[in-house]
């Protein structure tokens, strides 16, 4: 099964794959590679953090990456694409990889996240949910972005799209949809021995498309024993079936381990390492005819973590060494599909999902099982909804939009996810209104950690009404802001007992978004959000945070890219600690930026050589306790385009 004993074949076919495709790409755009190199095309400055925001008229509120801006940020992973998104906060420690899964390096949307077991927030890649089906939360190194097209966030509960969860990070991969080739080849180098590498080759022949990529990143770590080495695969196969059908096979493999340094000032770990494998398939059918509109999708993942430990009791230094070791396989079936009448829009879609697997500790000193358990839950959730679009005269439409979700659970009760939207729309201007309700269940983990608790358990679910405006004003501004109210039950916690339904959270705040376009070679982006809790702390729920960006081409070769956030006091739960303490983080401000050539100033060659800078005031600060963020990071890279 695993990707360790078939990377070296793995990555052989696809290097060798991309290595003929970069060459028919190459021999298909010579004679454009010889052009002048005064010849830059000229473009328009696209936004430098994210791409765009929006509240669809199902209610739906949504931020997009794209792969421009993935690029300007110089993000080698899903919590540095999305640190700047305003609404979003992250955690992480080091250049590269994400030990323990959750605890090095996780996503959180208004204080909901992928952190803990269970987490509330899912990660998808191509609309498969990425997760451990043990442990039930995403891990970020399994869901590279290399080869990422677009990253979509959606803030709000949205049982209409995403079943299962809070709020949702949507990983779309690259395809190439026009006739022709196309290939990327980059490097970087960075401080602590950082390298950055990928390599990726799509096109497009009649019926058929296609696409490969793999990536290769190495760092020390700012701290003795802070390694991390990651590595990723990536393959699609695609048909036209009709002019508005298309039918593709999407590989994902991953093989990655990183080590932690621990704790500043306490002993420095000798084993810790977190070692995860991946090998993820999906078949996908989207359809795009006039009056049928949606996809079906079936996917199926095998994973498995094989984590050395010091203590295999987190906290207690008295237990003895080690292994962690979890096997998992999920497997599912998404579709979603909208019918059009005129102004009527019916949507129906099924979300059908199996995960499962086993995990056990193994003592070392004896090579002894200690500990374990297995299962496996099913969940169903069908979604009914329909929207109307109303003319209300002198060019208004007013969209009413009502759904629900059923979920339908193996081990819990049923549950019903119910949102409704009204949107008044004119031109650039729409003003919105809606209210969804989020549901989130226990996933098998919870049999291994709470056996006395578990069936005693509900879902979690999760309330938010938002209101806002969204508008574009002429070619030079785009304006979102939203101000919403979010509402949590049976929020799940652990205790010495195990896990319990233990309250509720109240939250209030406010978020905007601003894209500027004063000139074709200047663009700027603010952002911000507020926000409020009835009781305090929140983990994870800063009360400002406050994102200023802008892209600048200062020649029609040279360009520069500038971002920053402020963050004020949050807080956080300790890491790997038998009873974890809620402790205070400070506030910081972090500002990067990047410098980049285009390469066709000199030589023939498109792409562009830059510097990138992370931390460009040396600040230090934490996304956890006892975890310093490593100061200034610098990388200096080279992409080339065939």
């Amino acid at each position: 099964m695993t990707l360790r004993k078939l990377r070296n074949p793995l990555f052989a076919v696809l290097g060798t794959g991309l290595l003929s495709a970069t060459a028919q790409t190459t021999t298909n755009s010579a004679d454009a590679a010889r052009a002048p190199a005064s010849e830059i095309e000229v473009e328009v400055i696209a936004s430098p953090i994210t791409q765009f925001e929006e509240t669809t008229l199902d209610g739906a509120n949504r931020v997009v990456v794209g792969r421009d801006q993935l690029d300007r940020l110089s993000a080698t992973d899903l919590p540095t694409a999305l640190r700047q998104v305003p609404g979003v906060s992250i955690s992480r420690y080091s250049p590269v990889g994400a030990y323990g899964g959750a605890q090095g390096g996780s996503v959180y949307i208004r204080g909901a996240g992928t952190a803990r077991p269970g987490g509330e927030v899912r990660i998808y890649s191509d609309g498969v949910p990425r997760e451990s089906g043990v442990w039930s939360h995403p891990l970020m190194d399994i869901v590279p972005i290399d080869f990422a097209e677009r990253i979509t966030v959606a803030k709000n509960p949205q049982p209409q799209h995403y079943a299962g969860t809070f709020g949702a990070v949507d990983v779309e991969t690259r395809r190439r949809q026009t006739e022709g080739h196309e290939a990327e080849l980059s490097a970087a180098y960075g401080r602590f021995n950082t390298l950055i590498s990928s390599a990726a080759a799509g096109g497009k022949i009649d019926l058929f498309d296609y696409y490969a990529g793999a990536a290769y990143k190495y760092s020390e770590g700012a701290r003795k024993h802070g390694e991390a080495e990651l590595r990723s695969a990536f393959a699609r196969a695609g048909w036209d079936l009709s002019p508005h059908d298309h039918l593709s096979y999407i590989f994902l493999g991953t093989d990655n381990w990183v080590r932690d340094p621990g704790p500043k000032g306490g002993p420095r770990p000798q084993r810790d390492q977190f070692n995860t494998e991946t090998l993820t398939h999906a078949v996908r059918l989207e359809t795009q005819r006039d009056r049928i509109r949606g996809y079906s999708l079936l996917y199926y993942e095998d994973g498995e973590i094989r984590w050395r430990k010091d203590h295999l009791s987190d906290g207690v230094l008295t237990s003895p060494a080690g292994f962690s070791n979890t096997d998992w396989d999920n497997y599912g079936f998404r579709s979603s599909y909208d019918i059009l009448f005129d102004r009527l829009t019916l949507t129906g879609s099924l979300d059908s999902w199996s995960e499962g697997g086993e995990t056990w500790n193994i003592r070392s000193f004896d090579n002894r099982r200690v500990w374990g358990y297995n299962g496996r839950f099913f969940t169903t959730a069908p979604y009914l909804g329909a929207r109307y679009d109303f003319d209300v005269g002198h060019d208004w439409t007013l969209t009413p939009s009502v759904g629900a979700r059923h979920y339908i659970s193996t081990e819990f009760d049923d549950k019903t996810a119910p949102c409704a939207a009204l949107t008044l729309s004119r031109e650039k201007l729409n003003i919105f209104v809606s209210h969804a309700r989020g549901v989130h269940y226990p996933g098998v983990y919870i049999r291994g950690v709470s056996p006395s608790t578990w069936r005693t358990l509900e879902p979690e679910t999760l309330h938010t009404t938002e209101a806002g405006v969204q508008m574009g004003i002429g070619e030079q501004a785009a304006l979102h802001t939203t101000l919403f109210h979010t509402e949590v039950e049976d929020r799940m916690d652990s205790t010495s007992a195990g896990y319990f339904n233990t309250g509720d959270m109240k939250a209030q705040g406010a978020e905007v978004s601003l894209h500027l376009y004063p000139r074709n070679d200047l663009s700027f982006f603010v952002g911000g959000t507020y926000t409020d809790p009835d009781t305090h702390p929140v983990s994870r729920m800063p009360e400002v945070t406050f994102t200023a960006g802008s892209s600048y081409r200062i020649t029609h070769a040279l360009r520069w890219d500038l971002d920053a956030q402020y963050v004020t006091t949050q807080y956080a739960y300790s890491m790997r600690s038998i009873n974890p303490d809620l402790e205070k983080l400070d506030d910081y401000l972090a500002v990067n930026t990047r410098l980049s050539l285009d390469l066709r100033a000199l030589c023939p060659l498109d792409g562009e050589l830059y510097v990138a800078v992370e931390n460009l005031t040396n600040r230090h600060y934490e996304y956890f306790p006892g975890y310093p963020m490593p100061g200034i990071m610098w990388y200096t890279g080279m992409k080339v385009k065939f």
